[in-house]
């Protein structure tokens, strides 16, 4: 189970880290507690019969759900109000390739997959590997930035070469605070959150 204050966790198995990439999914743009929960109740039957959250996905995909009457992943989106549902689904399926291998997959080859961009990719590497430089530009991050003096937009930058260049002041502001990013990135979002 997703825990929003305490996002950081370099230690977990594969399962854990298929739950916590379709968070990073979910979370765009959407309130960390709600989705959390949200995320929580999807996975509810997958708990139940002991699957991973991957398998389960996969179930969504290829057969039909007796109990609730849903035939498709977008239908079991909607049950749970997900929202975003078709930008969801394509992501939850193109996550799939994946499966296995969460603890090596990089940013480029998670940007691949529609529906997931830099904020996302780097937001599931930050909280899962330790000491990694990368900056999850969120409106909390930007809105930092903009009281620090630095020219950013309110919202996340879909251009990936000025994605890179914002993201460099976050990693400066961490060095001079000498802090490690994802202890920082946790810190503002906690602060600006509220």
């Amino acid at each position: 189970m997703i825990t929003p204050t305490n996002i950081t966790n370099y230690n977990r198995t594969q399962p854990e880290l298929e739950e916590f990439l379709l968070f990073a999914i979910l979370v765009a743009g959407k309130t960390a507690k709600t989705q959390a929960d949200k995320l929580n109740m999807f996975l509810w039957t997958a708990r139940i019969i002991k699957v991973s959250p991957f398998a389960w996905l996969k179930h969504l995909i290829n057969f039909e759900d007796q109990m609730l009457k849903c035939s498709t992943l977008v239908e079991r989106l909607k049950h749970y109000k997900l929202g975003q549902y078709n930008r969801i689904e394509k992501a939850f399926r193109g996550i799939l390739q994946f499966e296995g291998r969460l603890d090596t997959v990089s940013a480029q080859e998670l940007e691949t997959v529609d529906g997931i961009g830099p904020k996302t990719s780097r937001f599931f590497l930050l909280h899962s590997r330790p000491n990694l430089r990368v900056a999850v530009l969120d409106t909390h991050i930007l809105k930092f930035l903009n009281e620090k003096g630095y020219n950013v937009p309110k919202a996340t930058p879909s251009n990936k070469k000025k994605y890179g260049k914002i993201e460099e002041y976050f990693l400066a502001e961490c060095e001079k605070a000498g802090k490690n990013v994802a202890d920082m990135d946790l810190e503002i979002w906690k602060t600006y959150s509220k």
